[in-house]
């Protein structure tokens, strides 16, 4: 029973972090594009409200008695560049081995295309600006929601293996989720989400 409660915990926790950033974004987004899109005030307000974010849940501010948890929880422990390197020349190969993988299988099942919403219609600046933004809501809200706070409640209770796959699942489940929903007003679409994996 404990383990169980673990999980839905674990899984409230990251789902409330990753609804809130990618929530607040697409609201600030779609307003924007709708009312002034020639301006895309929408970029400078979500990275205020995304450090925000990141600064909360890396133990700042009220309550003072979950800072300690909340700093542990969101892991974001820096690295050193030698590791950092490595990271990337192992990360750039797998995503263009994933890519060639997904055009493989995309032959070989016929799925949906995702078409991209028509941005012909908004200047390149904001074309640019929300691209840039879009690129980082998502990896920033899901790895704190994640591969933080998830992946650290559910550690305590499970061995890190079992932490891991509990995670990834409930992480694919978290992207399992946007199939289906229709876009909103010809808008907004691809660009409320990341235009890169996550």
């Amino acid at each position: 029973m404990k383990s169980a409660l673990t999980v839905a915990w674990s899984a409230v926790l990251a789902f409330v972090i990753l609804a809130f950033g990618q929530g607040v974004w697409a609201a600030l987004l779609i307003y924007n594009l709708r009312r002034t899109p020639a301006a895309p005030w929408a970029v400078p307000a979500m990275a205020i409200v995304l450090w925000l974010m990141w600064r909360y849940l890396d133990g700042k501010w009220w309550p003072r008695s979950t800072s300690e948890a909340r700093h542990a929880c969101l892991r974001a422990n820096p690295v050193s560049w030698r590791t950092y390197a490595w990271t990337i020349s192992a990360g750039v190969p797998s995503i263009g081995a994933l890519a060639g993988l997904w055009i493989v299988l995309f032959s070989m099942v016929r799925m949906r295309v995702n078409a991209l919403p028509e941005f012909s219609k908004y200047p390149l600046i904001t074309i640019v600006l929300v691209g840039a933004m879009a690129s980082l809501v998502s990896p920033l809200t899901e790895e704190a929601a994640f591969r933080g706070y998830c992946l650290t409640i559910l550690q305590r209770r499970f061995s890190g293996v079992n932490a891991v796959t509990i995670s990834s699942l409930l992480f694919a489940f978290a992207h399992l989720t946007q199939v289906g929903i229709p876009d909103d007003a010809d808008q907004c679409s691809g660009a409320c989400r990341s235009p890169v994996p996550g």
